[in-house]
């Protein structure tokens, strides 16, 4: 259990060096859209955290896969919702987007359809290379 804590925390402070470029591209989108023209410095302050904090715990749920009794489906499954709510959670309470039924559905289904089209993409990787390596392990 300890592996696991120390490998979140590790992967989550890799991965929170990404919070403030997400930030950024948040921030630029919502400038472009017209949602927002400047911000209060307690505004940056709170992105600035919380993106870093939202990197942090999408980057260390990827620990879920060194867990080896669990199957690739539930760790799949459990990575997706920790992300998911990770996400939801920091968006609405940042207001980055409105807490509406409507936004919140959208927001729902767009997470899910690019979660699987990722995780398809690197299956397919990932079982290419190993069909690739296992043809050259048969060739010895």
């Amino acid at each position: 259990m300890k592996n696991y804590i120390v490998s979140f925390l590790k992967r989550g402070i890799v991965a929170s060096a990404l919070g403030p470029i997400i930030l950024a591209v948040i921030y630029f989108i919502l400038g472009q859209k017209g949602v927002i023209e400047s911000l209060a410095v307690g505004d940056v302050v709170k992105g600035i955290l919380t993106s870093i904090l939202l990197s942090f715990i999408a980057g260390g749920i990827s620990m879920i896969y060194t867990i080896e009794k669990l199957p690739l489906a539930h760790a799949s499954l459990i990575q997706s919702a920790v992300i998911y709510l990770d996400y939801i959670i920091i968006y609405l309470y940042n207001g980055w987007i409105p807490a509406t039924a409507r936004v919140i559905a959208f927001f729902t289904v767009v997470f899910f359809v690019g979660f699987f089209i990722i995780w398809t993409i690197i299956f397919l990787i990932i079982k290419h290379n190993v069909k690739k390596t296992n043809k050259k392990l048969n060739s010895f």
